[in-house]
């Protein structure tokens, strides 16, 4: 029952990014007014989260509809080589930089809360996956590298591989382009409060 509902939860974690985006967009309860500050700092952090994601991908490939067949061997490097879900902190990096932009700064730690449950939840599937389809291999990588805080001193060179950096950021453009369409939705937000 419970693999159930992490697989589940798993193949449609997008939808579970729905309800609290919603809510940030649409409440003006206690909104704080300082742009100068929450733009800068909420963008900043979207960067940081949009950079990790380029960068896992360049490294994990196969991630383009094209390029959906199973690799041949466990990617470690770059930073899997530090951390085991670096596109999951990717994440939630995003979402607490788009949770900064809606202004409603004192929802800000449920948001982050709420996204790193979502996420955790997924991985454990997910490293139940891996350890099935990998065995022996993806245990020793378990025990060598965290899940959640990476090993900076552990950072392995960039990856020899054909999945150019071209290719990992057209990856993304799906999650860019909800990134930016969440952005303008905050920026029209913060446009009807200053005119009230």
């Amino acid at each position: 029952m419970k693999d159930k509902i992490l697989r589940k939860l798993s193949a449609h974690r997008a939808f579970a990014y729905i309800p609290p985006f919603a809510l940030m967009m649409i409440s003006f309860h206690n909104d704080i007014e300082h742009d100068y500050i929450i733009w800068p700092l909420g963008i900043s952090i979207v960067l940081l989260g949009v950079g990790i994601r380029v960068c896992s991908t360049k490294h994990i490939g196969r991630r383009i509809p094209t390029m959906k067949k199973k690799g041949k061997e466990l990617v470690r490097t770059g930073p899997y080589a530090i951390v085991r879900n670096p596109l999951y902190i990717g994440n939630i990096l995003i979402a607490t930089g788009l949770s900064i932009l809606s202004e409603l700064i004192w929802l800000v730690p449920f948001f982050i809360l709420y996204f790193f449950i979502l996420n955790h939840f997924v991985v454990l599937y997910e490293e139940k996956k891996l350890l099935s389809r990998w065995g022996d291999e993806y245990q020793t990588y378990l025990s060598e590298v965290p899940r959640w805080m990476p090993k900076v001193k552990d950072w392995h060179g960039a990856k020899t591989n054909s999945f150019t950096w071209i290719r990992a950021v057209r990856a993304e453009i799906p999650s860019l382009s909800v990134i930016l369409f969440v952005v303008a939705i905050f920026v029209f937000k913060d446009f009807i409060n200053h005119i009230k």
